[in-house]
Order: structure tokens, then C-alpha cells, then sequence
């Protein structure tokens, strides 16, 4: 199945509500992330990226979002690919693009929630304990993080709250 990669524009968010409700379900509103997003991240449709299939339809989102725990970071997520378009590497490409806008704006670090197994080869590496707190319960072992420069993250730490 071929796509090409977007900005997510508003146009897209019907289809991306399809996405995600098709990807999580109806608990998708319950997850830690979600009260990150809730406490005043800030999103970032220009560092947001969309996939689309041959016939322009969005079939899978990556979302990026503002956020400070001791420095300003990207808080990335969702993440999520139609059950159709699923196993195809679509995912971890739609990562990848999301990270490479990232840099591009001069960010320090990103960090999300997630399987350290799926993230990895996007570089990605499980965040210290006790160095970052989230809004809600987590397994310590998914808070993951990305460096996008040098020391970018060295000042990160803390509750992750809303960009100052």
C-alpha cells in the first residue's frame, strides 16, 4: 500500500478521530497521555504529521505537543495507524517523520509513552527513574524519551506540565 506523508491540517480531523477510535477504542480517553494533553500541552499541527493512502485519506497520525518538565519538550502522541494499514512499517515511519520535523525546530528533546520495543529503532531509550513525572499512573518502563541534540535533555526533570 503506498502514502505520503503530511502536515496534519484541519481538514484532517474527522478522518484522524476515525483513526484513533478505530486504533484504541473506547478507552483511549482513560490513558496517562491523555491528562498530559488535558493539563495544557500545547499542540503542534506544524511538527504533526499524517499518512494518507492513494486516494488521500488519512490512515494514520502521529501528534506532537508542547510540554516542560525542568526544559521544553515534545510530548509525542498519539500515535496511531488504521487496523487496515497496520504491519507495514507505517507507524515507525510516521515516528521518524515527526522527529526530523522536531529537530528542525530546534527542540531539545521528545518523550512519550510507549513500548520501548516499537520506539527503539527510532532511537529512543526508557527515561531514568524518578527523572520525569507524569499526570497519572505509568509503567516506568514506557515513559521513553529522545535526545534531538546534544545535551537537549540534561536539564529535563520533574512533573511534565504545560509549556511556561
Amino acid at each position: 500500500m503506498a502514502h505520503t506523508f503530511a502536515t496534519e491540517k484541519p481538514e484532517h480531523a474527522v478522518a484522524i478521530e476515525r483513526v484513533l477510535d478505530r486504533a484504541f477504542g473506547p478507552g483511549r480517553h482513560a490513558k496517562t497521555s491523555e491528562r498530559v494533553r488535558e493539563r495544557g500541552a500545547v499542540w503542534e499541527p506544524a511538527l504533526s504529521r499524517v499518512a494518507l493512502n492513494d486516494a488521500g485519506e488519512v490512515i494514520g497520525v502521529c501528534r506532537i505537543y508542547r510540554v516542560e518538565a525542568g526544559a521544553p519538550l515534545f510530548f509525542l502522541g498519539p500515535l496511531a495507524v488504521d487496523p487496515t494499514a497496520q504491519q507495514a512499517g507505517l507507524g515507525l515511519a510516521l515516528v521518524r517523520e515527526c522527529i526530523t520535523a522536531c529537530r528542525a525546530a530546534g527542540g531539545l528533546g521528545i518523550i512519550l509513552i510507549g513500548a520501548e520495543r516499537f520506539f527503539r529503532p527510532a532511537g529512543f531509550t526508557i527515561v531514568p527513574k524518578d527523572r520525569v513525572a507524569l499526570p497519572g499512573p505509568v509503567d516506568g518502563a514506557r515513559v521513553l524519551w529522545l535526545e534531538l541534540r546534544p545535551g537537549g535533555l540534561d536539564k529535563a526533570q520533574g512533573a511534565l506540565t504545560a509549556p511556561h
